[in-house]
């Protein structure tokens, strides 16, 4: 009778765990909620996820970024603020990160799964927030408070390169050097189908749009050094983008000239062409949603024993960009250019991972492979039902860890160019299927207006705010999306928002 009892205690005590993590379908409905205008679906999920006691991190990010998308840049700042600083620790020798850690060095639980480990960002989506807070405080009208946050993904983003590389190939080593080797590679081979993804970026914090926003945002404070600075790092990273290779090489004839010479003759540049209008637009869109992780079984070699464990996958394939002209008052103004795939990021993201998750899974399987080998020998029948009851149980449902930002687009395009000073109807073509989105926008002799654009399918948002502080306040539109595949929204007066900001 104890033998049952304890075997209905072990059943009752493991679903009770895996009870308390999240999955997939939450997301779904957050994403169809902001593609029919519905923000608050998404922003109810996003906000619960921060009283989660595992994915308390990844809420305020996800709220940050829904809120952003409504309009509300005052409270998307601040859920990016609180993200942001459990990261950047404030020392007495000055600021240190504190990121999700790359390797196996920690372990989760033996029978519960990687659900359970309090999720800590990568370094990624990390700069992600950096990135997004800038833009908010454009919004918000803050540029100041913008170059102090472009100055901090400058040394975020030199101190994750100089740490976060060398942690990745440390984990490698360590895995492939320890009883889980031959697991690495069946896992890996498995990985093979997102390899042209992957190798569109050179590793997962390398994010070049925010070097060149950065940039942007250094160069009106007048810190010409620094924007050089990371308009190189943003030219190292997307050399095919024409408007960054442009900013770049301005910037560089004001602090090499030598270097400038050489560069500009290998590019084809005419020096004369690299200076700034009076009046300027930079357009900055993002495509969609980045695609989630799935959880996949694999059989694997464990002990004596071939065991199925579960691991996170990406499926979908390489994403093909939008090609979207630019046209003001129905005249074209030139195309935009790929500037950032967070996909590739994203998948190199658990690339990098992949060998702890495969370390903690393969423990965790033959610690449960173990336990049923010492109940067999131990001639009690009470205590192998029980361990084969959990083991049994915990098998078939212990999922890969798929938690991740998912209100992240796929890639984010880059477009700037000069504008006469007025107002403007900007339209948006998606050379490819057609369709166009239009929205206002005022410019101001002297101004740099930037605008943000999110499609998100079925709708997209819009933000316009002056980069240099010679304009109008910032403005906030919904308008059409670009993309096929989703029904438009057609509620009255568009899309449900939850904050409009001079509209």
């Amino acid at each position: 009778m104890l033998n049952v009892q304890l075997s209905r205690g072990c059943l009752v005590a493991l679903l009770a765990t895996v009870g308390c993590v999240s999955t997939n379908p939450g997301v779904d409905r957050a994403l169809t909620g902001l593609r029919a205008g519905d923000d608050a679906v998404a922003l109810t999920w996003s906000e619960k996820l921060k009283h989660s006691t595992y994915s308390q991190e990844l809420g305020f990010v996800e709220t940050g970024r829904v809120r952003m998308l409504s309009g509300d840049f005052l409270g998307s700042s601040t859920n990016f603020a609180a993200a942001i600083d459990t990261v950047i620790e404030k020392t007495e020798t000055g600021p240190a990160l504190k990121l999700g850690d790359a390797g196996a060095a920690v372990m989760a639980g033996t029978v519960t799964d990687d659900r359970t480990r309090p999720y800590r960002l990568p370094a990624y989506e990390f700069i992600h927030a950096l990135q997004y807070q800038m833009l908010n405080h454009l919004f918000l009208g803050q540029r100041d408070a913008a170059a102090v946050e472009a100055r901090r993904a400058v040394f975020a983003q030199d101190q994750i390169a100089e740490k976060y590389g060398k942690e990745v190939e440390e984990a490698r080593v360590q895995a492939a050097s320890g009883q889980s080797s031959n697991s690495i590679g069946v896992v890996e081979g498995r990985m093979q189908a997102m390899a042209p993804v992957i190798e569109m970026t050179r590793s997962s914090y390398e994010n070049g749009l925010a070097w060149y926003l950065s940039g942007l945002l250094l160069e009106e404070d007048n810190d010409q050094a620094n924007a050089a600075l990371a308009y190189r790092k943003a030219w190292e990273l997307i050399p095919g983008n024409p408007y960054v290779q442009k900013d770049f090489l301005r910037m560089l004839r004001t602090q090499d000239a030598e270097t400038f010479k050489t560069l500009a003759a290998q590019a084809g540049t005419d020096a004369a062409a690299l200076t700034r209008a009076p009046t300027e637009l930079i357009l900055i869109v993002e495509e969609g949603f980045v695609p989630q992780r799935h959880s996949m079984k694999v059989p694997l070699p464990v002990g004596t024993a071939v065991v199925s464990v579960d691991f996170p996958f990406y499926q979908d394939p390489a994403h093909t960009p939008m090609a979207v002209e630019v046209m003001a008052n129905g005249q074209s103004c030139g195309l935009s250019a790929l500037a950032l795939s967070v996909q590739s990021l994203a998948y190199r993201d658990l690339k990098e991972k992949m060998p702890g998750v495969v370390v903690r899974n393969v423990t965790r399987a033959a610690v449960r492979v173990a336990a049923q080998e010492v109940a067999r020998h131990a001639g009690n029948d009470g205590v192998q039902a029980a361990v084969f009851l959990v083991t049994a149980v915990a098998s078939a449902i212990n999922k890969a860890d798929t938690r991740a930002w998912y209100t992240l687009p796929t890639v984010s395009h880059l477009y700037r160019g000069a504008f006469q000073p007025g107002e403007h109807t900007i339209e948006l073509r998606n050379q490819v299927n057609g369709f166009v989105t239009r929205f206002p926008v005022k410019v101001a002799e002297g101004e740099t207006r930037l605008v943000w654009v999110a499609d998100l399918g079925g709708n997209a948002r819009v933000a316009t705010a002056s980069l240099n502080g010679k304009g109008a306040p910032a403005a906030y539109h919904v308008c059409g999306s670009l993309q096929a595949g989703f029904p438009p929204v057609t509620l009255p007066g568009g899309p449900k928002t939850l904050y409009h900001t001079n509209p």
